[in-house]
């Protein structure tokens, strides 16, 4: 699984248009506060998309009306952009985004918003949207204001179960409901949503007729007792659609067949389950698009019933939340009161009720994402969506939650040193990070960074033109995620001013590639960031995947430079991008592509440094060929000696 946190530049200032006002005329503006005390009309607000599968955390904003103007005051809230976008209730929905109304009596009244996006399935690129406040002052003037939203995708691959699942649909032959490609699409998917974040290898192989399980007739009559029919290695999942009196799922009872490589695995893990999908088709319009800019027309309580929210619940009954499951049992009879990880995240413990559900009452909606399992939610009540507290609760019943899956990352300071800084020359390095909730506030808490260089809160950015007198300055950053209940993490660098190191030519070349990941950048390779580790996570990254052979990438310059080493960084995710079986250097001798005479090591978790006789050229292009998946690079630079 690849995570990618991408480091944002500042973009422009908050707009403030007075409408039908001349130009020149200064606008009342209304001020946009976050938790940690930063006016954020300048750089906006990040959120983040964790996996594609589950709630997304939100960030709570406090609006400050304009001082300069009579009073009451209205402010409409709208973040534009797409659907997904939400606000806290009372607010709205629409098919381009949340809109909310603040009302402030007076200029000391101050209001809270909470802004969050739903899941965009699978993969996909950060997103750009924004949020516009329009305030009407009592005298009906109209002022408009903008600031951006940045959506952080954090999964740049899609997920999938590491656990086989054999879907059942053998039984659906008293409503047939499954015999819809679309129901039946939507209901897999949501058995996958679960196993998408569970780790663990296929099991031993359960014989054909080995796993008995039973199915109810229509209204719960007439048991039908099933067994599989073919042999399997993973999960098996009997999907039957009745007519009354309502959906549910459990295991099957016994549970046997769950050994790997002979080896008994915790449990009883039950790997037999069914799925029983009612509705009342008079009073219900099934729904069963998963498209991202869909979601919102759902309803759970309402005329519009959404199959893939549905079997994502109720298929919650047959991976963990039933008495069937011992670990669930006893979680229910001691109320929880054992789980710390539970606690942990949730600051207390969270009980389950007597037909093991969390409880609708909101303590217990899960704290970051304001989303529950029942009718009710800090937002507006749509699609049921998979929460990681339900996911954590659910480990009580033997499965493990992927922790390296970005959601359960604590926050972690990954850039472990800074590179020096000469004076008189424009500096510039971002501090990377990891984990917790990544709009981050980043500060200095002691020490002194070198006179002239400054760190943005927002983005971890140091920067500047150093006047400092040539040393070695020593200072402590604090990073603090938007989790309020996480605890601060800081690191202190050694930064030198002085030195004299070599500039590196790279920053001021065009990059390319014989092919780029859609998710990935080509830009990655010269923008100057240092990798923490080869599985950046956290900063552009350059890649091939799914190619493989022999791929390229290259540096072009508007004139020729002269050339005699350089720094290459590789990329491997330990996953579909690998360590290249080989790689080289290659230059532009005006003709043709030469190749550079040199060593070429293909160490991880470092720069590889190749030196050579120099060379006048305008690109240098660094040839990669792969061994066991696509090939990467985090990071070329290229120096004259």
């Amino acid at each position: 699984m690849k995570r990618t946190v991408i480091p944002l530049a500042l973009l422009t200032a908050l707009a403030v248009v007075p409408v039908g006002a001349p130009a020149a005329q200064a606008a009342p503006a209304a001020q946009v506060v976050d938790m940690f005390g930063r006016t954020v009309n300048g750089y906006g607000v990040k959120l983040v998309d964790w996996e594609g599968y589950l709630a997304n955390p939100y960030v709570e904003l406090t609006v400050r009306p304009p001082q300069d103007v009579p009073f009451p005051v209205t402010i409409d809230l709208k973040a534009e952009g797409t659907s997904r976008l939400m606000m806290d209730l009372p607010s709205q929905l629409t098919a381009t985004g949340a809109t909310k109304r603040l009302t402030f009596t007076g200029a000391s009244d101050q209001k809270t918003f909470k802004l969050a996006i739903h899941s965009k399935r699978g993969p996909g690129a950060d997103e750009q949207h924004t949020l516009r406040l329009t305030v009407r002052p009592a005298d009906n003037a109209v002022y408009e204001q903008t600031l951006p939203i940045r959506v952080q995708q954090d999964q740049k691959t899609a997920i999938e179960p590491t656990i086989p699942i054999t879907f059942d649909y053998r039984y659906d032959n008293i409503t047939g409901y499954f015999s819809d490609p679309a129901f039946r699409t939507a209901s897999e998917e949501a058995v996958k949503d679960w196993f998408r974040f569970f780790e663990g290898a296929p099991f031993d192989t359960v014989a054909a007729g080995a796993e008995n399980n039973h199915l109810p007739g229509n209204d719960w009559q007439n048991t039908v007792n099933v067994t599989n029919n073919a042999a399997y290695n993973g999960m098996w999942v009997y999907f039957r659609g009745i007519q009354t009196p309502y959906s549910t799922g459990y295991p099957a009872a016994n549970g046997k067949y769950h050994t790997r490589s002979g080896q008994q695995v915790p449990g009883p893990l039950h790997r037999s389950t069914a799925m029983i999908f009612e509705y009342d088709e008079a009073g219900k319009r099934i729904f069963t698009s998963l498209a991202d800019e869909d979601w919102y027309k759902t309803e759970i309580q309402g005329s519009v019933l959404d199959v893939h929210g549905l079997v994502m619940h109720e298929y919650g009954h047959a991976v963990a939340f039933h008495s069937d499951w011992a670990g669930m049992r006893n979680y229910v009879a001691t109320n929880g009161a054992n789980d710390q990880d539970v606690i942990a995240y949730q600051g207390r413990a969270v009980p389950l009720d007597g037909s093991y559900h969390i409880p609708g009452d909101q303590p217990n909606w899960d704290r970051l994402s304001g989303q529950s399992g029942g009718w009710n939610h800090l937002f507006p009540t749509r699609r049921w969506m998979l929460t990681k507290l339900a996911l954590l609760v659910a480990e009580n019943a033997g499965w493990k939650v992927n922790r390296d899956l970005t959601p359960f990352l604590k926050p972690a300071i990954l850039t472990t040193a800074l590179p020096a800084a000469n004076p008189g020359q424009a500096y510039q390095q971002t501090l990377t990070a990891e984990g917790g909730v990544p709009f981050y506030d980043w500060r200095i808490t002691g020490g002194a960074l070198p006179a002239g260089l400054s760190l943005d809160r927002f983005t971890g950015t140091l920067s500047g033109t150093t006047t400092a007198a040539p040393g070695t300055y020593s200072f402590t950053v604090q990073l603090r995620d938007y989790d309020s209940l996480s605890t601060p993490v800081t690191r202190t660098f050694q930064l030198n001013v002085g030195g004299g190191a070599p500039p590196n030519l790279a920053s001021a070349a065009t990059p390319s590639a014989s092919y780029t990941s859609p998710w990935e950048s080509v830009a990655a390779l010269n923008d100057g960031i240092d990798p923490p580790s080869s599985n950046d996570t956290v900063n552009p990254r350059w890649g091939t995947w799914p190619q493989t052979g022999a791929q390229w990438a290259e540096l072009t310059w508007p004139s020729a430079q002269t050339i005699g080493s350089a720094d290459v960084y590789i990329f491997d995710d330990g996953q579909g991008v690998r360590v290249p079986a080989s790689w080289r250097l290659q230059y532009w001798n005006g003709s043709a592509y030469a190749d550079l005479p040199g060593t070429y090591p293909v160490a991880l978790g470092r720069y590889n440094r190749v030196t050579f006789a120099q060379v006048n050229t305008t690109r240098l292009r660094v040839v990669l060929q792969s061994g066991q998946g696509s090939v990467g690079l985090l990071e070329v630079k290229a120096y004259g000696s």
